[in-house]
C-alpha cells in the first residue's frame, strides 16, 4: 500500500500538467482528427473488425477526452480493452491498462491509477514491449511523485528516459526530461532541473514543435525565477504565454499570467503584480479552475498585504487557505497560513495570529525534514540506478568478451589510436596556447617600441622647438645688453627695444617653466597633493600676476568665480591649470578684448570655464590640440611664442585631479576652455 501525502510544491501547476501521462496532451493529435482517422478506417474497403489499427486510434481518443468527457472515456477504454483481450493484442492491452490508470490518476484514485500502471508494465515487459512499458515507466513515475515518493518517482523516469532513447522516442524523451526537471526544481535543485529543461528544449527546437517548447519554456520560467534571474524568467514566460494566447488555452494562459505576477512582486513591483494575478483570476473564474485558483488566491493575498490593503489580503489569504486545503498542497497550505498570521497581527487580533503562526511553522518544519529525507532518497535513487545501469554494461561486456575475444583486441587498438590522438591533441593545443602567448608578449614588445619610438619623436620635436624658440629672443637681448653696455644704443632705440626684449624672456621664462613641470611628469608621473582649496583665491592671484600682459594688449579679465568655491584638489595643479589657460587666452586674444572667468556647481564637482572672444580655432586644430605628435610653437595676436605643452600638460593634470578638460571654439569668435574638478570634501579644514 503506498502511503498518501500532500503535494508539497508551490508550481504544482506547471508539474502536473507537463507530467500526466507522458504529457500526451502535448503530443496526441485533436480528437476531431482522430475521430477523422477512425472513420475513414472504418469505411475502408478492407476494413475488418478487430484491427489493431482501429485499437490504437481508439485508445488515442480515449486518453483525449479523460479530461473533455469522462464517461465516453471510460466507454472507449473499455472497447479498446475487450478487443485486445480478443485479439491476444499485448500492446493494445497494456496500453489500454494505462490509459484506465491515467484517467483514474485525473479522478485523484492515486493508488488505483498505480496498480493498473503495474499491470501495463508487467505486460510491456513479457512482451518486450517498448512502447507501453515507457507509457508505464513514466506514469508510475508519477504516480510515486504524487505520493511524495521522490526517489523512486527518480527511479522510473530515468529508466523509461532510458528507453525513449534506445528507440528514438523524441516526443517522450522530451517529456521525461521535463518530469526529472520538475523533480529537482521540487527539491530546491535548480542547477540539475535547468540541466534536463535544457536538453527538453534542444529537442523540442529540432523537433520544431511550438507547442512542446511553449511547455518547456514555462517549466524553464519557474526555475529561472527560483534562482533569482528574473530577466531571464521574464522573456522565457513570455515566449511561452504568446503560444498560449494563439491557441486560447485558457489554463495555461491563467498560468503565465500568475507566473509574470510572481516574478513581479518577487521584485516588488506590486501594480504590476497586482494587475497580471487579476488577469490570471479571471481566466480562472472561466474555467472554474481549482488547481489555478491555489497559486492566484496566495499571490494576491501576498500583493495585497505588501500594499496594506488588509482586508483584502484577509479575503484572499482565506480564499486560498480553503482552496489549497480542498487540493491538499502543503506549500500552498503553510504560505496560506503565514500571509494570514501577518494580516490578523496587523489587525491586532492576536489570538488568530498566533493560531495561523503555529500552523505554519509546524508545516515549515515538516516540510523542512521531508525535503532533507527526499533529497537524500533522490541521491541515493540516482546513486542505485547508476550502479545498476553501469554493473549491467560491465556483465555484458564481459560476456561479449568470454565469446568474442578479438572485440578487446580492437578496443584496445582503438584505445591506442585514441591516446595517441588525444595526445596529438593536447600538444597541438599547448603550442597554440603558448603560440598565443609568445604572439601576446611580441605585441606588447611591439607596442612598448612604438610608444618609446614616439616619445623619442615628440622629445626631438620639442628640443627643436625650444631651441629655435630660445635662440632668437637670447640673442636679441645679448645684442641689446652688449649695445646698452658699450653704450652704443640711443636712449630711443632702448625704449623701443626693451619693452620686446623682457617680453620676449618672460615668454622663454613661462617656456622653460612648462618644459621642466612636462618633464617632471614624463619622468616621475604625476604625483597628487589634494586638500580643500580656495579656488576663487587661486585664480584671482593668477590674475594678479598676468594684468601686465593683459594691459599690454588692453584686455579685460573678469574673475566670476565667488569666494566660497571650495575644491579638493591639488592646490600647485589648479595653479599651472589656470595660469596656463588665462596666459593662452591673453595670448590669442586681439587688443581690446575680454576673458571670463567662470564656475558652474554641479552634484559633485566643479565646471570652470575660461571664455575668451579671441581669434578661436578651426575643427582641425582643436582634434590636434591633445596629441602630442602634433605639438608645434604657435604664435599668438602680438607674436607671443610657446611651446604648445601648455594644454597637454593642463589635461593630465586635470585628470589626474579625478576631472576632465575639453574646449569650445568657433574662428573668429571666441575660444571657451572647460575643466572640472572635484568639490570639497567635508569634515576637512580649507588649505591656508
Amino acid at each position: 500500500m503506498m502511503k498518501k501525502v500532500f503535494l508539497t510544491t508551490s508550481h504544482f501547476y506547471v508539474s502536473i500538467f507537463l507530467m500526466l501521462f507522458g504529457i500526451v496532451a502535448i503530443f496526441a493529435q485533436s480528437e476531431q482528427s482522430t475521430l477523422v482517422k477512425i472513420e475513414e478506417l472504418k469505411a475502408s474497403k478492407d476494413f475488418k473488425q478487430p484491427n489493431e489499427e482501429y485499437i490504437n486510434l481508439v485508445l488515442e481518443l480515449a486518453k483525449l477526452k479523460v479530461r473533455s468527457n469522462t464517461d465516453s472515456a471510460y466507454v472507449l477504454i473499455k472497447e479498446g480493452y475487450d478487443l485486445s483481450l480478443e485479439t491476444g493484442y499485448k500492446a493494445g492491452e497494456s496500453t489500454a491498462l494505462s490509459t484506465y490508470a491515467y484517467l483514474y490518476f485525473e479522478e485523484g484514485k492515486i493508488e488505483k491509477a498505480y496498480e493498473y500502471n503495474m499491470k501495463a508494465l508487467d505486460i510491456a515487459n513479457s512482451y518486450k514491449l517498448n512502447k507501453p512499458k515507457l507509457a508505464a515507466l513514466n506514469n508510475i513515475g508519477l504516480d510515486y511523485w504524487l505520493q511524495g515518493e521522490d526517489a523512486k518517482a527518480l527511479t522510473k523516469f530515468l529508466e523509461a528516459l532510458a528507453v525513449a532513447t534506445e528507440i528514438n522516442d523524441v516526443d517522450r524523451m522530451i517529456g521525461i526530461n521535463v518530469n526529472i526537471a520538475n523533480l529537482y526544481g521540487l527539491n530546491d535543485d535548480n542547477e540539475t532541473a535547468l540541466t534536463f529543461l535544457v536538453k527538453a528544449r534542444k529537442l523540442s527546437t529540432e523537433q520544431e514543435n511550438d507547442e512542446v517548447l511553449a511547455y518547456t519554456l514555462i517549466n524553464m520560467a519557474s526555475v529561472y525565477a527560483q534562482m533569482g534571474d528574473f530577466e531571464e524568467a521574464e522573456r522565457t514566460v513570455d515566449l511561452s504565454l504568446d503560444f498560449f494566447k494563439k491557441q486560447n488555452s485558457i489554463d495555461w494562459m491563467s498560468h503565465a499570467f500568475e507566473q509574470k505576477g510572481s516574478l513581479a512582486l518577487k521584485q516588488n513591483k506590486l501594480e504590476e503584480a497586482l494587475d497580471y494575478y487579476l488577469k490570471s483570476e479571471k481566466l480562472c473564474d472561466e474555467i472554474d479552475f481549482s488547481y489555478g485558483y491555489t497559486l492566484v488566491y496566495k499571490g494576491l493575498a501576498e500583493c495585497y498585504l505588501k500594499m496594506n490593503n488588509i482586508e483584502k489580503a484577509e479575503e484572499y489569504g482565506l480564499k486560498g487557505l480553503a482552496k489549497s486545503t480542498e487540493q491538499q498542497i502543503a506549500e500552498s497550505i503553510k504560505e496560506s497560513n503565514l500571509i494570514l498570521s501577518k494580516v490578523y497581527h496587523l489587525k491586532g487580533q492576536d489570538k488568530l495570529a498566533y493560531k495561523y503562526q503555529s500552523t505554519y511553522l509546524e508545516l515549515y518544519e515538516k516540510s523542512s525534514t521531508e525535503k532533507f529525507k527526499k533529497g537524500l532518497g533522490i541521491l541515493r535513487s540516482k546513486t542505485k540506478y547508476e550502479n545498476e545501469k553501469r554493473q549491467l554494461i560491465e556483465n555484458q561486456e564481459k560476456a561479449i568478451a568470454e565469446q568474442k575475444i578479438y572485440v578487446y583486441i580492437a578496443i584496445t587498438a582503438l584505445a591506442i589510436v585514441s591516446l595517441f590522438l588525444v595526445f596529438l591533441y593536447r600538444t597541438g593545443k599547448l603550442q597554440k596556447k603558448y603560440n598565443k602567448i609568445l604572439q601576446q608578449k611580441q605585441d606588447a614588445l611591439i607596442m612598448r617600441e612604438a610608444q618609446l619610438e614616439e616619445s623619442n619623436k615628440t622629445k626631438d620635436k620639442l628640443f627643436s622647438i625650444i631651441a629655435h624658440d630660445l635662440k632668437g629672443p637670447i640673442n636679441s637681448f645679448y645684442t641689446l645688453m652688449k649695445m646698452t653696455s658699450n653704450e652704443t644704443i640711443s636712449k630711443e632705440d632702448y625704449n623701443t627695444f626693451f619693452p620686446q626684449a623682457l617680453s620676449d624672456i618672460q615668454g622663454i621664462s613661462e617656456m622653460l617653466n612648462n618644459l621642466l613641470i612636462w618633464a617632471k611628469t614624463q619622468m616621475k608621473g604625476t604625483v597628487l597633493d589634494s586638500s580643500n582649496i580656495k579656488v576663487c583665491a587661486i585664480v584671482k592671484k593668477t590674475v594678479s600676476i598676468l594684468t601686465p600682459l593683459a594691459k599690454k594688449k588692453e584686455i579685460n579679465i573678469i574673475n566670476n568665480i565667488p569666494i566660497n568655491t571650495i575644491s579638493y584638489s591639488d592646490s600647485n595643479h589648479i595653479t599651472i591649470i589656470v595660469r596656463n589657460i588665462i596666459s593662452n587666452a591673453i595670448k590669442f586674444t586681439n587688443k581690446q578684448g575680454k576673458i571670463i572667468i567662470s564656475v558652474i556647481e554641479k552634484d559633485d564637482e566643479l565646471q570652470i570655464e575660461v571664455a575668451d572672444n579671441g581669434v578661436g580655432m578651426d575643427k582641425e586644430t582643436q582634434a590636434m590640440l591633445f596629441q602630442k605628435k602634433h605639438i608645434k610653437s604657435t604664435y599668438g595676436t602680438n607674436n607671443e611664442k610657446g611651446t604648445g605643452l601648455g594644454l597637454s600638460i593642463c589635461k593630465d593634470m586635470v585628470e589626474s585631479n579625478g576631472g576632465k578638460l575639453w574646449v569650445a571654439s568657433e574662428p573668429n569668435k571666441g575660444t571657451s576652455v572647460f575643466f572640472t574638478i572635484p568639490k570639497k570634501q567635508e569634515n576637512l579644514k580649507i588649505a591656508s
